[in-house]
C-alpha cells in the first residue's frame, strides 16, 4: 500500500514524449490555420492577374429580342478575354452561368444568349482571363470582377 508520501507520478521520459506530442499538433493546428489566409499566386505576363485586370477593356452592346440578347462584345485591351460569366438578376434571385467563348486582342464576337432566370432585370457580364498557378504549369481562369459591364433589360 502506497502512502500519502510516496506518490507516483509521469516518469521524465513519458512526460517529455507527451510534451513532444502537444507541440506537434499545436504547430499543425497553427499551420492548418496560417494556410487558410494564403492562396495561390495566380500571374498573367508575369504580374498578378488583379493587376492585369485592370488592363482589361472591352466594349459591350446588346439587341434584345424578348427573352434573347444578342450581346456584341470588342476587346479593346491588350489582354486576350477567355471567357465571360454573366450574372442574371431578377426577381429577387440571381445566378452567374459561364459562357464559354473568348475575344483574342483587338477581337470581336456576337453571341446570343438567354437568361436562365425567368425574366431577369439586369445582367452584368464579367470577363475572364487565364492565368499560371506561380511555380506549377497549371493554367486558371480568373473572373476579373471589377471590370464588368452592366446591362438593363426590358420585357
Amino acid at each position: 500500500m502506497v502512502g500519502l508520501n510516496q506518490k507516483r507520478g509521469l516518469s521524465p521520459v513519458i512526460a517529455t514524449v507527451l510534451l513532444i506530442a502537444l507541440t506537434l499538433v499545436l504547430a499543425m493546428i497553427v499551420f492548418l490555420w496560417a494556410r487558410g489566409f494564403v492562396s495561390e499566386q495566380i500571374e498573367k505576363q508575369g504580374k498578378p492577374t488583379d493587376q492585369v485586370c485592370k488592363d482589361v477593356s472591352f466594349d459591350l452592346d446588346y439587341v434584345q429580342n424578348g427573352q434573347e440578347v444578342e450581346l456584341q462584345i470588342v476587346n479593346r485591351g491588350n489582354i486576350p478575354i477567355y471567357n465571360f460569366d454573366i450574372k442574371f438578376i431578377g426577381g429577387g434571385s440571381s445566378s452567374i452561368v459561364n459562357f464559354d467563348f473568348g475575344v483574342d486582342v483587338g477581337g470581336a464576337t456576337d453571341r446570343e444568349i438567354v437568361p436562365l432566370v425567368g425574366e431577369p432585370s439586369q445582367m452584368i457580364v464579367y470577363p475572364m482571363i487565364l492565368g499560371n498557378v506561380r511555380g506549377k504549369t497549371v493554367n486558371k481562369p480568373v473572373t476579373c470582377l471589377d471590370e464588368g459591364q452592366s446591362i438593363k433589360l426590358t420585357y
